[in-house]
């Protein structure tokens, strides 16, 4: 199965702010190094007890813990990793061929019977994962020692895809033994928890029976940092080696730093200001498509990103294979927006909504002060309420809020855009915010997903993307750059376009 997830504008692209050069490394397998202890400073704790089907295991797989059965590489492709090969060999069964002599941290064997059980474990879930759920998943079985078996109630395609997803990470039997998962000795990764500190940190130590090969660092410290500020503090300082998610407003005193290196890298990820289509005024589409001719989002990429991100064409970005030929951001047109709402019989004097903004991402609350005074000019009002994401995703999963600020990865959930359609732009999508509902669009997103040939599959995302977007569906705002901070002389960090990987086995001190 041979695919490209991402063209050139989704891609890394590194860039340093110090002298010195970005060192990089394969992020995987063997490597000599002289040891030592590294600090890594990730963005938010777990807020789930480490359930592998939430957000929590991607900060286990950057932990260096976690590992799945395929592997989605730097380049896009899908690769072995606990698993070696695979096969469709029915139209609704796909065998995975187990690689042979992996154990778990706690010695006992990464077997077939113990990776059908962590998969059926995410089936059997409340709230099963977006990508590996009882809809798209019918059964996985061991059919002998090394060879798993998945079968799916319809074909699929994207069944590898399904088993790179982050949340179909393999863990040991026992951890699913207590009230909440066991992460202690449990992975198969390089880097095995020793301890946890509940919100702050976990302590690592090199698994020594890496199947991988050797670990170059002796041990490791996650830290979780919620404040921006606090992380490049800590960065500058040298109290940490590697930090995710620097804010834009501390990059003016990095610079020139010779002991920092400063990377950014094109995401699949979108900043988009989610409409709920279910409530007035949003239900009716001349509203929305109003709203998007009013925003500007030069001024955002410019001003509240300082140009770390470009500004959004849709859900896409114009260098990925699903964004519509020719798409090009929207200019903001009060003429054409006034005259939309006076189509809709709507006086701007007299709309007034919240716009929510998460805290979590610092520069969404400056993003939602632009959107207010841009919109303001038309006449309408703005009430802006931040917090954090974790407080506010339960009003925007029950559709009860008027607009968001949301950040979100279209390849997050699963590396295809259609578990990202599927989940947030279907009537019944378990991730659809925005209330959107419409079965012209269902049919076309069920019916690009269901496509095997990949060239047809992109053309159908490319239809949905645009349909979306001159509905104003709701207002994508900008494709993001993520921005990360390293000490300088750092070897065998290389950031990874979703996100996946921190502590690998090649990461060393230098």
């Amino acid at each position: 199965m041979t695919r490209t997830l991402w063209a050139t504008g989704v891609a890394l692209l590194a860039t340093s702010l110090s002298a010195c050069g970005m060192n990089t490394g394969t992020g995987s397998g063997a490597a000599a190094g002289g040891g030592g202890h590294l600090v890594y400073a990730e963005q938010l704790p777990p807020a789930a007890a480490w359930a592998p089907e939430t957000d929590d295991a991607h900060r286990l797989r950057r932990a260096g813990c976690l590992e799945t059965l395929v592997n989605i590489g730097y380049d896009g492709e899908p690769e072995p990793m606990l698993a070696t090969e695979w096969n469709q060999v029915e139209p609704t069964t796909w065998e995975f061929a187990l690689r042979e002599g992996v154990t778990f941290q706690d010695g006992t064997p990464m077997d077939a019977e113990a990776v059908a059980g962590s998969l059926n474990h995410l089936l059997e879930v409340k709230t099963p994962a977006r990508s590996f759920n009882p809809d798209v998943i019918a059964k996985v079985s061991a059919t002998d020692e090394s060879t798993v078996q998945i079968t799916t109630p319809n074909p699929d395609a994207l069944v590898p895809l399904r088993v790179a997803s982050v949340n179909t990470g393999i863990l040991a039997p026992k951890a699913f033994e207590g009230a909440q998962i066991d992460i202690q000795g449990t992975c198969t990764g390089p880097f095995t928890v020793t301890e946890e500190v509940p919100q702050q940190s976990l302590a690592l130590k090199a698994n020594e029976n890496y199947w991988g090969g050797d670990v170059a660092l002796d041990t490791a410290e996650v830290r979780f940092v919620v404040d921006g500020g606090a992380r490049a503090t800590q960065l500058q300082s040298g109290e940490v080696q590697i930090v995710k998610s620097l804010p834009v407003a501390n990059l003016g005193s990095l610079d020139g730093d010779s002991n920092l290196e400063v990377h950014q890298i094109g995401l699949p990820r979108t900043t988009v200001m989610l409409l709920n289509n279910s409530r007035p005024p949003f239900d009716d589409p001349l509203v929305r498509q109003a709203i998007q001719k009013a925003v500007d989002t030069q001024p955002i990429v410019e001003g509240v990103y300082e140009g770390a991100g470009t500004p959004a064409v849709g859900p896409f970005g114009p260098d990925t294979d699903w964004a519509p030929d020719g798409a090009e951001a929207t200019s903001a047109n009060l003429d054409e927006a006034r005259a939309l709402l006076d189509q809709a019989g709507v006086d701007p004097e007299s709309l007034t909504f919240e716009l929510q903004a998460y805290v979590d991402r610092p520069e969404l609350p400056d993003a939602a002060t632009v959107i207010q005074a841009q919109l303001a000019e038309l006449g309408i009002k703005v009430e802006i309420k931040s917090g954090e994401a974790s407080s506010l995703e339960p009003g925007w999963l029950e559709g009860d809020y008027d607009a968001t600020l949301l950040s979100r990865g279209f390849l997050t959930d699963l590396a295809d855009p259609g578990g990202y359609l599927l989940s947030d732009w279907t009537c019944k999508g378990s991730y659809n915010m925005t209330q959107y509902c419409d079965p012209e669009t269902d049919r076309m997103i069920k019916d690009a997903v269901a496509l095997e040939d990949e060239a047809a599959r992109a053309e159908a995302y490319r239809e949905v993307a645009a349909k979306l977007n001159d509905e104003a569906a709701s207002v994508w705002l900008q494709h993001e750059k993520a921005v990360w901070g390293t000490q300088a002389g750092l070897k065998g960090f290389q950031p990874h376009p979703l996100d996946a990987y921190v502590l690998t086995a090649g990461l060393s001190l230098g």
